[in-house]
C-alpha cells in the first residue's frame, strides 16, 4: 500500500512541471496577440488623424478660395460703379475715355483694369451700312466668298422681307442646313442672337463682339468714341476701296499723338441715353480673379434720376482676351497714385 502511493506521488511530480510551461506559453501568446492589438489600433488612430488632418486642411483650402474668389468679385462689381463715376466728371481732363482705354488701379493686394466702351463708338448690326458690316467681318473672315455669304445672311436676318439676296438666307436656307428655326427678319434684339445667323461661328462671333452693338442706332460711328481697332479697319476698308476720309485720317494721327505722349484731344462728353459697355477684371495674389461685362445706358443725374445709370446687360465672366494680357500694355492708363493705402 505504501510503495502505491510513492509511485503516484512521483507521476504528479513529474507532471507539475509540464503544466507550469504550459500556462507560461499561454500567457506569453496573450501578450503577444494584445500587442498585435494595440498596434494595430495605433496604426488606425494614425490613420484616422491623419485623414482628419487632410480633409481640414483642404476644407481650409476650399474656404481661402472661396474668400478669394468673394473679395475678387466684389472688387469687380465697384469696379463697374467706379468707372461710371469717372465717365461724369465734369472736368474733361479728369473724364474717363470711352474708347477702349484701359485703365488699372494696383493695390497692396490686388490688381483691377477697367476698359470701357461707348456704344457709339461700335458698328451697330441693325442699323450699319454694308461697308462697315462687310469691314468688320474681314478681321475675322479672311475669305471673300465666305464673308459675303455671312453678310448678306446677317441682312437678310434684318430685313424685314423673305427675299433672299444673293449668297443671303432666308427661311428656306435654314430648312436646308438641317436648322428649325429662320430668320426673324426684324432687329436684332441682342448681340448673342446674331450667334443663330447662318454661316455664323463660335470663333467669328468672339472675334467680332468687342467691335459691334445693338445700343446705339446709328448709321454711322461716333469715330471719336471709337476704338482704335476699329478706326485701323474701317481705314484698311477704305484703303482697299480707294476712298478718302480725312477724318479718319485725323483720327488715326489723334491717337498716334496721344500713345507717343503727345496732347491729349478733347474728350466727347457724356450726354443722356448714351450707352456704354464697362469690362472689369481683377486679380487677387494671383490666387484669384473675376471679370464682368455690364451695359450701362446714362439717363442724367437729377432729382428725378437719383442713379444716373440704367443697367442693361449685367454678365459675370472672364473675356476670352484677358485685360491683363501683354498684348494690351499699350491702352493701360496707371492710376494708382491717386488711391493711398495704410499700411
Amino acid at each position: 500500500m505504501p510503495k502505491r502511493l510513492r509511485v503516484i506521488t512521483h507521476w504528479q511530480t513529474m507532471q507539475s512541471p509540464i503544466r507550469l510551461n504550459m500556462n507560461s506559453t499561454t500567457v506569453n501568446r496573450q501578450r503577444g496577440l494584445a500587442l498585435v492589438i494595440v498596434i494595430w489600433i495605433l496604426t488606425l488612430l494614425t490613420l484616422m488623424a491623419g485623414s482628419f488632418a487632410m480633409s481640414m486642411r483642404r476644407e481650409s483650402s476650399v474656404s481661402y478660395a472661396i474668400a478669394s474668389s468673394a473679395k475678387a468679385q466684389a472688387l469687380a462689381d465697384s469696379g463697374v460703379i467706379f468707372a461710371q463715376f469717372n465717365l461724369t466728371q465734369s472736368d474733361v481732363n479728369q473724364r474717363w475715355r470711352a474708347n477702349g482705354a484701359i485703365y488699372e488701379i494696383i493695390g497692396p493686394e490686388s490688381r483691377m483694369r477697367m476698359r470701357i466702351f461707348s456704344e457709339a463708338g461700335k458698328v451697330d448690326i441693325n442699323t450699319s451700312s454694308e461697308q462697315q458690316l462687310e469691314a468688320v467681318l474681314s478681321s475675322a473672315v479672311p475669305d471673300d466668298w465666305q464673308r459675303l455669304a455671312l453678310l448678306n445672311a446677317i441682312l437678310d436676318w434684318r430685313d424685314a422681307d423673305d427675299d433672299t439676296r444673293t449668297q443671303g438666307a432666308e427661311k428656306r436656307q435654314y430648312r436646308r442646313a438641317g436648322l428649325t428655326y429662320g430668320p426673324s427678319n426684324a432687329a436684332f434684339q441682342s448681340l448673342e442672337e446674331l450667334q443663330q445667323v447662318l454661316g455664323m461661328t463660335e470663333a467669328i462671333y468672339t472675334a467680332i463682339q468687342g467691335l459691334i452693338t445693338v445700343y446705339s442706332g446709328q448709321p454711322e460711328i461716333d469715330q471719336q468714341q471709337a476704338a482704335p481697332e476699329l478706326l485701323t479697319l474701317l481705314a484698311e476698308d477704305l484703303k482697299r476701296r480707294n476712298i478718302q476720309d480725312p477724318a479718319l485720317q485725323n483720327r488715326l494721327q489723334a491717337r498716334d499723338d496721344l500713345n507717343n505722349g503727345l496732347e491729349n484731344p478733347e474728350q466727347a462728353g457724356i450726354g443722356e441715353n448714351q450707352t456704354y459697355t464697362i469690362i472689369v477684371e481683377v486679380q487677387v495674389r494671383h490666387e484669384a480673379a473675376a471679370g464682368l461685362e455690364a451695359v450701362v445706358r446714362y439717363q442724367g443725374q437729377d432729382l428725378e434720376n437719383l442713379v444716373p445709370f440704367e443697367t442693361l446687360d449685367w454678365k459675370q465672366n472672364l473675356q476670352a482676351t484677358s485685360l491683363f494680357n501683354s498684348a494690351m500694355e499699350h491702352s493701360v492708363i496707371t492710376i494708382q497714385d491717386e488711391f493711398r493705402y495704410d499700411d
